[in-house]
């Protein structure tokens, strides 16, 4: 079985935010949203627009979902890095800026205004760190970064979990037990669990 690429940012969104700890960051935001507090700014007016521009080319909007900025994944963004040390709020100020620098360098035009071919030329250097020339290196590292917080961003918030048709945490009255072909190559059974523990296999409705 193949991923696509928004299923393979889903999987690293989904092992961010556990790994960061963005559940509890998440809730905080959440709250700060809903009691319709000021939220607070981390980027420029022009850093925004970069970012925007940015955010919608790691997870642009298709067929199921809407892209990035649809799912309010910049606020969240700038929430979490308003949050982070000097010098990691410093860090992402200069590796912003580099887009803009390197669009007018290749193309004489900031990268919002270049068009997405132009663009695209930019991030086929950086995307990837791995691949990356030694020009391109410390960016590729950056921008690493970057698509990691978009990812977590946007599949942390409603659309985005709705996108994963993520299900946790809900009552399932029907469901049926796992199937003999699962348990039996484990060696477990509902009915040897039933014959020590009693009771609850009638009402799953299964047979072994």
């Amino acid at each position: 079985m193949t991923l696509d690429r928004r299923e393979a940012l889903g999987a690293m969104g989904a092992l961010v935010v556990g790994a960061a700890g963005l559940p509890s960051t998440r809730d905080r935001y959440d709250r700060l949203v809903r009691s319709g507090a000021q939220q607070p700014a981390f980027f420029a007016e022009s850093e925004r627009a970069l970012m925007t521009v940015l955010a919608d080319m790691v997870i642009p909007r298709d067929e199921k979902s809407g892209s990035a900025t649809d799912s309010g994944a910049l606020p969240f963004m700038e929430f979490v890095l308003s949050e982070s040390h000097a010098a990691t709020q410093q860090a992402w100020h200069a590796g912003v800026a580099w887009f803009d620098a390197e669009s007018n360098r290749r193309f004489q035009t900031g990268f919002a205004a270049a068009t997405d071919p132009q663009r695209g030329q930019i991030l086929d250097d950086v995307a990837w760190p791995a691949r990356a020339t030694e020009a391109f290196r410390d960016q590729a590292a950056f921008f690493n970064h970057l698509r990691d917080l978009v990812a977590s961003a946007f599949f942390s918030s409603q659309m985005g979990v709705g996108d994963l048709g993520y299900l946790g945490g809900v009552a399932n009255p029907n469901w049926q037990g796992a199937p003999p072909e699962a348990t039996g190559p484990l060696g477990v059974s509902y009915t040897d669990w039933d014959a020590r523990y009693g009771g609850g296999r009638a009402s799953r409705g299964r047979s072994e």
